[in-house]
């Protein structure tokens, strides 16, 4: 094996596991994430980057399975606006969410609050992807994806610096961003989209 093949292999190796920390005791995880001290790079590059690529080619699979024809360009065009929307999901959901936590007087370091974005973002991803691969799984996805609000809800209770009494609207409103924000952003793609056909 060549050393690109086992780096990426072990890069998969470790988002499986983190996967399944934050699904099966997400307490323990934060506490390891939120001490690991790794940059917006390397959260982005390990994590948030893997699986939107994977719910990406899921999206483009699907869309072609799922047509009676072949349509290479509209299942390519869906792929595009699901990686775009979720790239961009993360983000603005991390610019909006820090500016909103400064003026509500929870300044917290700007790599915790990316951190808490990506990682609870994660759930979107799988989710959609099974989607995308099963459709009828929608409900069960939507209902798997309130996931988010209870992951957050553990990273505010591990990072210690927000009352309790605010922890749990605090985590409902950022929940709501990070659930809501790629949804709001892929149709504004679509929308721009179809202006310019």
């Amino acid at each position: 094996m060549d050393k690109d093949s086992i780096s990426i292999g072990g890069l998969y190796k470790n988002l499986i596991v983190r996967v399944k920390g934050l699904a099966v005791s997400p307490q323990k995880e934060w506490s390891a994430i939120l001490s690991e001290g790794k940059t917006l790079n390397d959260v982005l590059t390990n994590y948030s980057l893997p699986l939107i690529g994977i719910y990406t080619i899921t999206v483009f699979i699907g869309y072609l399975m799922g047509l009676q024809q072949l349509d290479f360009q509209l299942a390519l065009r869906e792929a595009v606006f699901t990686f775009s929307s979720c790239f961009f999901g993360l983000y603005v959901s991390y610019f909006l969410l820090l500016k909103a936590l400064a003026m509500m007087g929870h300044a917290l370091d700007k790599i915790k609050v990316f951190q808490l974005v990506a990682y609870s973002s994660g759930v979107l991803y799988i989710t959609g992807s099974l989607v995308a691969i099963v459709p009828e799984t929608i409900v069960i996805a939507g209902i798997i994806n309130l996931y988010v609000v209870y992951l957050i809800w553990q990273a505010l209770h591990v990072l210690k610096q927000i009352a309790s009494e605010n922890r749990i609207w605090l985590s409902i409103v950022i929940g709501l961003v990070v659930l809501l924000m790629p949804s709001l952003i892929s149709r504004l793609f679509m929308f721009v989209s179809n202006l310019t056909v």
